[in-house]
């Protein structure tokens, strides 16, 4: 029962300095801080958590990166949009009669215009 007894107090010690470690700044820039316990038994904590935050950065960055990618895409697309706008209202201005007839006169073509309309044949 002695031992026991002699066990206790050295068990009650180690427990009291590692409740009772204090750190400073100096600590804290040295290094010293990480060999503290409680930074000991907390390492996987840490690390995990220092994990989770590359995985945030990661994934926001390339979020970020893919919204431009979009946004640039979207811009292209309304181009695209506004070319094909403007060539159909061109083609469609060319494609009318008196365009037609405008043209064939000023390259000096022998083109004439119908008279009558056209004629439509059906098979009985």
């Amino acid at each position: 029962m002695a031992t026991e007894d002699y066990n206790q107090p050295e068990e009650q010690s180690v427990q009291d300095s590692s409740m009772n470690w204090s750190w400073n700044f100096r600590d804290l820039l040295s290094g010293k801080i990480l060999t503290a316990p409680f930074f000991r038994r907390q390492l996987f904590l840490f690390i995990f958590i220092c994990a989770i935050a590359i995985f945030y950065i990661d994934n926001r960055y390339n979020c970020e990166l893919q919204i431009a990618k979009i946004n640039e895409l979207q811009e292209q697309l309304t181009n695209a949009k506004y070319e094909a706008l403007t060539t159909s209202s061109t083609l469609l201005q060319l494609s009318r009669e008196s365009e037609v007839a405008t043209m064939i006169k000023n390259k000096g073509l022998d083109l004439e215009e119908p008279i009558q309309p056209e004629i439509e044949i059906t098979q009985p």
